[in-house]
């Protein structure tokens, strides 16, 4: 509906029918009355309204579609079904314009890993794999981004027909995530990224070799945090001074140090930052958390969170072992988080099936507890989690009377519901009826 369309329409506008109906402009959620009687908007996110231009005698409708929370167009856990063909994953997210990472793991077969594609490295045509050091592949796990997801080729590891998968996608964002890629020079150099933010969690993997470990930083791995290093085949964090170049990121920098692993001579070498956004409206956070039971506040209810004991090598959780200590655990409320008290876990440190186990990583209004008594005892945890969708709230002028005696709810993503207001003394009340509800 264009702003500058005529149209008729028989409804509450005013008394009577075959009413012309002329389409008015909303700009920032100031509605001006003076451009016409029929408003049309798409708010996205939180909301204000406010009405300008009354005349003395005037009514007016506002027809609003519901937008997409901020986290929808920026991270997906999407579940698919192979079709060993090929098929598009339709996620929201604007992977073409923006770029970011894919993140693929099959739920039902061990023999499947984790394979990770993004933009820095051919367009998301090169694969790396977290559950092992291999160097990367090009194999066409997908075949092309769009604005609104990905295709599949016909691989039998990322879409084979009775298997069942999990993406997980990270749009490049600012104060979410970023992906850069750098050449190494087996001395200290600063790698500049557009997180805007200082990183919370780094994972740095060389390219060329399978040699050669991924190295991951996060904020609360150690009191110096840049002095230490976690992987993903090994347990407890390990001193490593050459990783980070003892030296902590920025919000335009990290640093990288001697570290084949990091900084090979001539090396290729892919980062993934993720923020660490404390802001009531953030989208990420990285923290800590001490033995098992602890509850953790991040101010919203998560619906991704990646975990890991970081104080103990009692065991090697690249055995393949769910029992031993210190593997990493992915968990989200699309596969169950929990289900029967229970998570349906998958580790990127192993190629293993989904498990359904004593994980009990339980969201919560504010944020998840997690007792980790009878899979990995008390000890040191450090989490990634990001934010569930919230409900959008449309703030209205204190001046309006709703006739159903309450302020009608915001429309549903994707919704369309119309308002109708009525005002005889210019604009200091104004009368309101949610006429259509979408949801109704």
């Amino acid at each position: 509906m264009a702003n500058d369309k005529d149209f008729v329409v028989n409804g509450p506008v005013v008394v009577g029918k075959d009413t012309k109906v002329t389409v008015g402009t909303v700009t920032s959620g100031a509605v001006d009355l003076s451009t016409g009687n029929y408003f049309v908007d798409s708010p996205s996110g939180d909301y204000t309204y406010s009405f300008t231009n009354p005349g003395a005698v005037q009514a007016f409708q506002i027809e609003a579609t519901g937008g997409s929370d901020a986290v929808d167009s920026t991270f997906s856990t999407t579940l698919y079904a192979g079709n060993s063909g090929t098929q598009t994953i339709t996620n929201g997210l604007d992977l073409s314009t923006d770029g970011g990472l894919v993140w693929l793991k099959c739920r039902n077969q061990g023999s499947q890993g984790h394979f990770l594609m993004d933009s820095a490295r051919n367009s998301f045509g090169n694969r790396i794999s977290s559950h092992d050091t291999s160097a990367q592949a090009t194999d066409g796990l997908i075949t092309s981004v769009s604005t609104g997801g990905f295709t599949l080729g016909n691989k039998s590891y990322s879409n084979n027909t009775g298997d069942t998968y999990v993406s997980w996608s990270f749009k490049k964002q600012a104060k979410f995530f970023d992906v850069v890629t750098y050449t190494g020079t087996a001395a200290v150099q600063n790698i500049a990224h557009n997180l805007g933010s200082v990183p919370g969690m780094i994972i740095v993997k060389r390219l060329d070799s399978a040699s050669f470990n991924w190295n991951i930083y996060h904020r609360n791995s150690n009191a110096t945090p840049e002095d230490y290093s976690l992987e993903f085949n090994t347990g407890a964090a390990q001193l490593n001074t050459n990783a980070w170049g003892s030296t902590a990121p920025t919000s335009t920098h990290f640093t990288v140090g001697a570290s084949g692993d990091s900084n090979g001579s001539g090396a290729p070498l892919v980062a993934y930052l993720f923020a660490h956004d404390t802001a009531s409206d953030g989208l990420i956070q990285c923290g800590s958390l001490t033995d098992g039971g602890a509850g953790i506040n991040l101010g919203w209810k998560p619906q991704f969170v990646l975990i890991k004991r970081t104080d103990t090598d009692s065991a090697n959780p690249s055995s393949g072992s769910r029992a031993s200590k210190g593997n990493w655990i992915i968990a989200d409320t699309k596969r169950g988080m929990p289900v029967d008290d229970q998570v349906d876990g998958l580790s990127p440190n192993l190629a293993d099936a989904e498990i359904h186990d004593d994980f009990y990583i339980r969201p919560t209004s504010t944020g998840f507890t997690y007792d980790s008594l009878s899979y990995d005892g008390n000890g040191d945890f450090i989490y990634m989690a990001i934010r569930s969708p919230s409900a959008l709230a449309i703030t209205w002028p204190t001046s309006i009377e709703w006739t159903q005696g309450t302020t009608p709810s915001t429309p549903a993503e994707g919704a369309t519901d119309v308002y109708t207001f009525t005002t005889d003394d210019g604009g200091t009340t104004y009368t309101g009826i949610q006429s259509i509800d979408t949801a109704s």
